[in-house]
């Protein structure tokens, strides 16, 4: 499961994220973080990798 730590991502820009993933399976909420559809997810880690703040984190359920 993918999430987003909200500490570490600055929130005050487009997330680059969203055009990266190849499902289309992050968005941004109102407060600009984003968020993971984990019904669309296919968790390919593409985000976790590319995220320039280390905000995207993979962890186990």
């Amino acid at each position: 499961m993918i999430s987003v730590d909200k500490n570490l991502c600055p929130h005050n820009h487009v997330c680059p994220l969203m055009k990266l993933c190849p499902v289309g399976a992050i968005t941004q909420n109102e407060e600009g973080f984003p968020v993971v559809d984990t019904s669309v997810c296919i968790e390919c880690g593409l985000c976790v990798e590319s995220c320039p703040k280390g905000a995207m984190q993979c962890i186990e359920e």
